[in-house]
């Protein structure tokens, strides 16, 4: 929504017809006071903001206005031209300025940015807020499958069952097991992980359960097992599709009663074991072929969890590429606007691991300035093997001219990402006019 602040009747009737013409809900004030009421009782996305209106008709009294908006996005309005005035609006915390009488040209490029930037800073507290109750249990993103896939760990957590998280490779299944023993009761206890195809098939019965000193070649002393480790807490069977048959029906067996036996033992033990099983394969391919014990899957799937693709969930890739780039760069770095596209646009077969990867490569990649470092989408697509990086490839020779050409546009796309489109701060920060901006901006199709 925008608000309207002017105390002009005709200003007032002819740019709300104006704006509502372009498809969008305006309010009206006629006064500094009923502008304010008018925000408070529904706030704005947007407010236009005449700086001299009634009771005071002074511009200094509208200025003081600016902070009652926020978080709109403050676009104020003088017929004075005074540019003295725009600048102390613009450090009160307006976001742009128009001279009246204001161009309509001009007046729709600035609410178009407005609106975006407003609808861009909601998206951003709707993020910071889902990765701060989020990131607790390590699992980020604000995609219906991911509330959904939350919102089961946390019903599953407190109890006793098993757990069978399924997923394609990349999509975070540890992290979900993590998640449920966090959750748990048994978080005070470890949570022991293993890779079930990491490990020899004559060495995994071992690891699991431990071995007597001289019970066969190299046991050298008496060596206790990941199950008694975990005694107590969660035993996580990472790729538990890659587990010999025979080491399946041993698992079977403590899962049923709650003992084993080490490898040399001739009396059983007992654990305490919450199991959690992942995979990306298809179990029930693999018992209907015979390579997976049929009563071993069953017992497995107390409850089953499913980590979604990156592909079920497109909306995440934004968050969770500023996040992996904020921890690889130790919040040093931003992503240019092409990088935020680029990495919308592609279909990330690698999943969360691969754009993990791929975010991480290119801030190591990305060129370091005096505005600080920027991400670019070459530097992402070199990462993942797509295109030669801009930033690591000697370009073909260029002149002057064009290099010229190119830093400064690179510059002005470097600002506008920084500021948020903001043409005035962007105007600021380079030493130009906002004309000046503009005019170059349009030379270089940037608007």
């Amino acid at each position: 929504m925008i608000l309207l602040a002017d105390d002009e009747p005709a200003f007032q009737r002819l740019t709300g017809a104006w704006l509502r013409g372009l498809g969008h809900d305006v309010e009206v004030a006629g006064d500094g006071n009923a502008a304010v009421a008018a925000f408070k009782a529904k706030p704005a996305d947007l407010v236009l903001l005449d700086l001299a209106m009634p009771p005071h008709h002074d511009p200094a009294a509208g200025l003081a206005l600016i902070p009652a908006f926020a978080p709109a996005a403050v676009v104020v309005m003088t017929g004075h031209a005074d540019h003295a005035l725009a600048l102390k609006a613009v450090e009160a915390g307006a976001w742009d300025f128009l001279a009246k009488p204001v161009d309509p040209d001009m007046l729709r490029v600035v609410v178009a940015r407005a609106l975006e930037r407003a609808r861009l800073a909601r998206e951003v507290a709707t993020l910071r807020a889902q990765v701060g109750a989020e990131e607790v249990m390590g699992l980020v993103g604000t995609a219906p499958a991911m509330a959904g896939l939350r919102d089961l760990i946390r019903r599953v957590a407190p109890t006793r069952l098993p757990a069978l998280v399924l997923g394609p490779s990349g999509t975070g299944k540890e992290l979900v097991a993590r998640a449920i023993h966090a959750a748990s009761p048994r978080a005070a206890r470890p949570l022991v992980p293993i890779h079930c195809g990491a490990v020899p098939a004559e060495l995994l019965e071992s690891e699991l359960f431990g071995h007597l000193k001289g019970s066969f070649t190299g046991a050298t002393a008496d060596r206790l097992g990941l199950i008694e480790t975990a005694h107590g807490g969660t035993l996580f069977l990472d790729e538990i599709g890659e587990m010999p048959p025979a080491m399946q029906v041993k698992l079977l067996r403590f899962l049923n009663d709650g003992s084993y036996q080490p490898v040399g033992a001739r009396a059983p033990r007992e654990a305490n074991v919450r199991i959690v099983a992942a995979t990306h394969r298809d179990l029930a391919a693999a018992v209907a072929e015979g390579s997976f014990r049929e009563d071993l899957f069953y017992r497995l799937k107390g409850v089953v969890l499913r980590t979604p693709s990156l592909a079920e969930r497109a909306m995440d890739v934004p968050l969770l590429a500023r996040l992996f780039l904020r921890r690889a760069s130790e919040g040093r770095a931003s992503f240019s606007p092409d990088a935020l596209d680029w990495l919308a646009g592609r279909a990330w077969p690698g999943n969360v691991r691969e754009l993990r990867s791929a975010v991480e490569c290119a801030a190591a990649l990305a060129i370091q300035g005096a505005a600080g470092t920027i991400v670019v989408a070459a530097d992402l697509a070199f990462a993942v093997g797509d295109t030669p990086s801009e930033s690591v490839v000697p370009a073909a020779p260029q002149s002057l001219e064009e290099e010229v050409a190119g830093l400064e546009r690179r510059r002005i796309v470097e600002a506008l990402a920084r500021t948020g489109h903001n043409h005035t701060h962007t105007a600021r920060e380079l030493c130009l006019s906002r004309v000046g901006l503009l005019k170059k901006m349009d030379r270089m199709g940037l608007r």
